[in-house]
């Protein structure tokens, strides 16, 4: 299956940089020849870009929750993302409508399996290159799980 791996963020604003991280680790991990790997810090409509073609999706980003331990692992999918109102991500607009408005404008080239493995953070503002030990500590399990749900388990 047709899949990309999206690791979303900036590596120069400290936790903002996670999805980043964990797509680099994944990539050097991915023997694949259907799993493309990519990072970009964009959000929203500029998405498009990245995703249309693909049948399967899966992003990695931080998040900013009320009352959540850092460096905790959320992985959503889309009935998750139906069931949010405005962004799941600090980056943008919201993922979901992205989805809705990539299906009317390109039907049949939007992803249709859809899963985010999002860390929480405590900030995605902070100027420098270096997460906080909880949020480093989380890349390699988010790593893990990435590559579970490539094999399928």
């Amino acid at each position: 299956m047709k899949t990309l791996v999206l690791g979303i963020g900036n590596d120069i604003l400290g936790d903002d940089g996670v999805g980043i991280h964990i797509a680099r680790e994944t990539a050097r991990r991915i023997s694949d020849a259907d799993v493309t790997v990519e990072e970009t810090g964009a959000g929203g409509l500029s998405l498009l870009e990245h995703i249309r073609g693909y049948r399967r999706l899966i992003i990695a980003d931080a998040i900013l929750t009320e009352n959540t331990e850092v460096g905790k692992i959320h992985r959503l999918t889309l009935k998750d993302l139906a069931q949010t109102n405005g962004s799941i991500t600090p980056h943008d607009a919201a993922l979901r409508t992205t989805l809705e408005i990539g299906n009317s404008l390109f039907p049949g080239e939007m992803p249709a399996d859809v899963v985010i493995f999002a860390v929480e953070t405590h900030s995605v503002e902070d100027i420098g290159s270096e997460m906080t030990p909880a949020v480093r500590a989380a890349v390699p399990k988010v790593v893990k799980m990435i590559m579970a749900e490539i094999e399928g388990k």
